[in-house]
C-alpha cells in the first residue's frame, strides 16, 4: 500500500475505535432503569427478549468479518481514495446519535451507529469500495435487535398463516372451522367440533421465529453464491416467502400428526411443553426454506451464466 492508503487505513481504524467507544462505553439510554447504560447493554438485552428471537445477532459481526476476509481479493482491483461523500453521512449519523440520546431511543442509536460504519468506509476508502461491500453492510444491520419489528410482523404473519393453512385444508377436502387464528375440525355425526384436531396459529407458529433468521441467512448465502446485486435482492425478498411456505408445511405436519397419533403426541401438553414431534416439525421450516433458497440461487446463477454465454456468442 502507498502512503495515502496507509493514512486512510490508520484514520479508519481510529474512527472505528471511536465507534466502539460509543457502542461499549458511552452511556446512552436508560432502558428499564433510572441510569443510562451503553448501547451494547441494550443490544444484549434485546438478544434475550422474545424468547431469544435475535440471539443470532451475536454471530453477525463475526460472519461479516469472515466474509470480508474470504472475499478480500475482490476489493484489490478498486482504487482506494478518500471520498468526502462520507462526511455528510457521518454528520447525519452523529446528529441522529445525539438525537437518540436526548430522546432516550436506543433504536435511533442503533441506526446512527450503523450509518457511522457506512460513513467511515466511504470517507476513508471511497464510494466504490462501499458499494462493493454493500451487502456486507446490510448484513451487519442484522446484529441490531430490532425488537419493535416483531410485534408489527407477528400479527400479519399469523393472519397469513391461518389463511394459507385453511386454504390447503380446503384443497384436500377437510371440513374445518376458522375462528381468528384458530383452525379446528368441523362437527360430524361422530365427533364434536375440534375433537379430531385443533390448531392455533400462535406467534411461534406464524413463522416469526424463522423470519428474521432466514433473512439473515439469505443475505449471507446470497453474498457468497450470487454476483449481481439484483439477484441478491431477489433472494433476500424471497426469504420471507420461503419462511411462510415452510411454516405452512409445519402446520400441515402438525395437522396430520394430530390425526394419526393424537394431539399430545403431535402438539404436546401445552405451549411451554411441546412434544418432540412438534419440535421436529419446526425444523421442517428451515429444511423447506433453505431448500427453496438454494434452488432459487442456483436458478438465478444459471440464468446469469446463460445470458453471458448468449452475449459472448
Amino acid at each position: 500500500m502507498n502512503k495515502s492508503q496507509n493514512i486512510a487505513l490508520g484514520t479508519a481504524l481510529l474512527s472505528f475505535v471511536c465507534l466502539l467507544y460509543l457502542l461499549f462505553m458511552q452511556k446512552y439510554s436508560t432502558g428499564y432503569g433510572f441510569s443510562r447504560s451503553p448501547l451494547w447493554g441494550d443490544v444484549t438485552r434485546g438478544y434475550k427478549m422474545e424468547n431469544g428471537e435475535w440471539m443470532f445477532g451475536y454471530a453477525v459481526p463475526f460472519i461479516v468479518a469472515g466474509l470480508l476476509w474470504i472475499t478480500r481479493d475482490q476489493f484489490k482491483g478498486i482504487k482506494n481514495t478518500w471520498s468526502w461523500l462520507g462526511l455528510p453521512l457521518l454528520l447525519l449519523a452523529f446528529f441522529l446519535y445525539f438525537g437518540g440520546y436526548k430522546a432516550n431511543q436506543k433504536y435511533i442509536g442503533y441506526g446512527a451507529l450503523h450509518l457511522m460504519v457506512g460513513g467511515i468506509v466511504i470517507l476513508h476508502f471511497g464510494l466504490k469500495v462501499f458499494m462493493k461491500g454493500l451487502w456486507l453492510w446490510i448484513l451487519l444491520s442484522m446484529m441490531w435487535p430490532w425488537i419493535f419489528l416483531i410485534d408489527k410482523v407477528s400479527l400479519p404473519l399469523q393472519k397469513i398463516m391461518t389463511t394459507l393453512t385453511s386454504g390447503v385444508m380446503t384443497l384436500i377436502g377437510e371440513d374445518f372451522i376458522k375462528e381468528g387464528t384458530s383452525i379446528r375440525s368441523a362437527p360430524t355425526s361422530e365427533y364434536i367440533a375440534g375433537e379430531r384436531f385443533s390448531l392455533t396459529v400462535a406467534a411461534a407458529c406464524s413463522g416469526l421465529r424463522s423470519f428474521f433468521a432466514l433473512a439473515m441467512i439469505s443475505l449471507f448465502y446470497g453474498y457468497i453464491t450470487l454476483k449481481k446485486d439484483l439477484s441478491r435482492l431477489i433472494l433476500f425478498i424471497s426469504s420471507g416467502v420461503f419462511a411462510i411456505v415452510g411454516n405452512v408445511v409445519r402446520m400441515m405436519l402438525l395437522y396430520w400428526g394430530t390425526l394419526l397419533f393424537g394431539k399430545e403426541f403431535a402438539i404436546g401438553r401445552g405451549e411451554h411443553d411441546p412434544s418432540h414431534y412438534h419440535i421436529g416439525a419446526g425444523l421442517a421450516v428451515f429444511v423447506v426454506a433453505l431448500s427453496g433458497m438454494i434452488a432459487l440461487s442456483a436458478f438465478l446463477e444459471r440464468k446469469k451464466n446463460k445470458t453471458v454465454v448468449t452475449k459472448t456468442v
